[in-house]
């Protein structure tokens, strides 16, 4: 019988990120469970993953340079070699550029990207070992289309994608796809405009965190095997909307 193959999923407990954990243990990984604070929503969303099968809760601040190596180490030793890295946690802050302070960009970027770099270089040696793995980091629609009051965000998700391509060249020749998914107005607990979006998405509605977790179960599997380097949109067309308007 085959070894369970095993996922590491960073802000695994809201949103997007539950969606994906969710799906991912569906598909049958053990699951890594990552959060940002310990407290009983936390326990609670991960004691019901727990009943499902294999999985191992580590939390923390992912912009803390020392927990990313933490976080991979402890999950392999709790679950075996990691197979999937799925970087979602993520931050953002709705703030004229103006107003944005040198503390506002270290925060954003320590999450978005630096600590998304740092759990994908100890998630890379890990995988480098077992002979490849998959990392899917989850970017953003702005990662192309800017929006007003988003500067930092936008420009912290378009370094995240360029970070996908470069890493997804540098780690193929060991067996290490890395992709991006990257998702438009989603409908969560956290994004209570997404309705209000509507009207600017071509298919005329939200998107449901579901079906960014669909994307990312494709990505992780051999189906996608010759896939490396994509940036994947799940945002009903809304990013093409805004680049094919003219500018006159």
């Amino acid at each position: 019988m085959a070894e369970q193959r095993v996922a590491l999923v960073t802000g695994a407990n809201t949103g997007i990120g539950w969606a994906i954990a969710q799906r991912l243990q569906r598909d049958g990984f053990a699951l890594g469970f990552h959060t940002h604070r310990d407290d009983d929503e936390a326990r609670e969303q991960f004691e019901e993953i727990a009943g499902a099968g294999p999985a191992h809760w580590v939390h923390g601040d992912v912009a803390d340079p020392v927990l990313p190596e933490r976080i991979v180490r402890e999950t392999r030793e709790a679950l075996g070699p990691l197979d999937v890295l799925v970087n979602n946690a993520g931050v953002s802050t709705a703030k004229p550029a103006l107003e944005l302070s040198a503390e506002d960009f270290d925060h954003i970027f320590g999450v978005d990207v630096k600590a998304a770099f740092l759990l994908s270089v100890a998630a890379a040696k890990d995988m480098r070992t077992g002979g490849g793995g998959v990392i899917v980091n989850v970017t953003s629609v702005h990662e192309l289309v800017p929006r007003p009051g988003f500067a930092l965000y936008a420009a912290a998700k378009a370094a995240l994608g360029m970070l996908t391509r470069s890493l997804a060249l540098e780690l193929a020749p060991d067996g290490i796809r890395v992709n991006s998914v990257a998702p438009g107005a989603i409908a969560t607990e956290r994004n209570e405009e997404a309705d209000d979006l509507s009207a600017e998405i071509p298919l005329g509605r939200p998107g449901t965190p579901e079906e960014v977790a669909a994307v990312v179960s494709f990505l992780v599997r051999a189906d996608a095997s010759y896939v490396s380097g994509a940036s994947i949109l799940v945002d009903g067309a809304m990013a093409q909307q805004v680049v094919t308007q003219p500018a006159w």
